[in-house]
């Protein structure tokens, strides 16, 4: 990981200002990022950022981060020839354009136990809870090993606060299993920026099961 900063780093330029647009051809999220294969005019290429919903025949516009050579992915278990680490998107629809439907709140969790919050109370109240420990009870639906030195949990209660449902979490334990119902309790950190598209408004650090 030190080496893969370091390299980052390096390839860091003034171009990290240029502007592109482009449509998605082929889309793989995965451990927080979203891999993108673009066409921009008749050129293809590799893109990833952070993960958002943007599907295939989309139009996107995104500036440019850093540029790696034979980047490879241990959760896709993938080597990039070359591949743009990029932000700032805007997802354009085509042709029509299309809105975000807000489903109403649920604030109670549906694996709730005594000590426990749901993860939309979480949501809702984070700047509380800044810093805070924090007990939730919830179904792991995602897991991911060993990325920049930290496991990766994705946990789901049934509660929902403005479409955001999906908690993740850092723990150096060894990982649930996908479907498993685990009580954690962790620190809660606020705007969590771990570069390169690794940005959480709110995430869990330090859990344990």
């Amino acid at each position: 990981m030190k080496y893969l900063i370091y390299t980052l780093l390096l390839t860091l330029s003034l171009s990290a200002s240029t502007k592109h647009t482009a449509k998605v051809l082929e889309v793989f999220p995965s451990a927080g990022y979203s891999y993108m294969k673009v066409q921009e005019n008749k050129k293809e290429y590799w893109i990833a950022m952070l993960q958002r919903d943007i599907k295939v025949g989309a139009t996107i516009a995104f500036s440019e981060e850093a540029w790696m050579k034979d980047f490879h992915s241990k959760t896709l278990n993938r080597t990039f020839d070359s591949i743009l680490f990029a932000s700032d998107t805007q997802r354009k629809t085509t042709p029509a354009k299309q809105t975000i439907t807000m489903k109403p709140d649920i604030m109670v969790s549906s694996y709730k136990a005594k000590g426990t919050i749901s993860i939309a109370k979480l949501f809702k109240d984070r700047v509380s809870y800044g810093s805070k420990e924090v007990s939730i009870r919830g179904i792991v639906t995602k897991t991911s090993q060993g990325i920049m030195k930290r496991n990766w949990v994705h946990l789901w209660d049934g509660s929902l606060f403005q479409n955001m449902n999906d908690l993740v979490l850092t723990t150096t334990q060894p990982l649930p299993k996908v479907g498993e119902v685990v009580t954690l309790k962790g620190t809660v950190t606020l705007d969590k920026d771990f570069g390169f598209g690794y940005f959480y408004p709110v995430i869990v650090e330090k859990a344990s099961f």
